[in-house]
């Protein structure tokens, strides 16, 4: 069984569902690292504070909406085409940049990823805001962390 798999039967006990969430931010917050903008950092936090009661279901809508905002923008600034240069947004070509050396990806293997990794976090943040959304594929496994799994869930991935 996959990680994606796992995680869909663990998330299908209504006991696990803010767990599960966490551990799905947490995979987010290990992505840092990739993301130039303060985006992804400021609407973590607000959805942590969703998950403790303490932030509004308006700010996790608009928390998502900026996330997704950027996952769009990541797809656009990073496609290929004749004018790129006219499309050149410093955080994207930062964050390109970033895939590139610490995966050793090609230019067009950094694209996919990066758009990928946005897409990911995208739809971490969908399932924070509306638990019925399972978006989660076997593409979205090489975003989930295995050593923070058997953290949260006491099982190897």
């Amino acid at each position: 069984m996959n990680l994606a798999k796992k995680l869909k039967k663990i998330s299908e006990k209504p006991s696990s569902e803010i767990l599960v969430k966490r551990y799905l931010l947490d995979c987010c917050e290990k992505l840092r690292r990739f993301r130039s903008s303060d985006c992804l950092a400021k609407n973590l936090l607000v959805a942590r504070k969703f998950l403790r009661g303490v932030a509004t279901q308006k700010q996790i809508h608009q928390a998502e909406w900026e996330i997704e905002a950027e996952a769009f923008g990541a797809e656009y600034f990073s496609e290929k085409g004749a004018r790129v240069y006219f499309r050149v947004d410093k955080n994207i070509s930062a964050d390109l940049i970033k895939v590139r050396i610490s995966k050793g990806l090609s230019n067009r293997g950094s694209r996919q990823h990066l758009v990928e990794m946005a897409y990911f976090i995208d739809r971490v943040f969908c399932h924070v805001e509306y638990s019925s959304n399972w978006l989660f594929t076997e593409e979205c496994e090489q975003f989930m962390c295995p050593k923070l799994f058997v953290k949260y869930f006491g099982m190897a991935a």
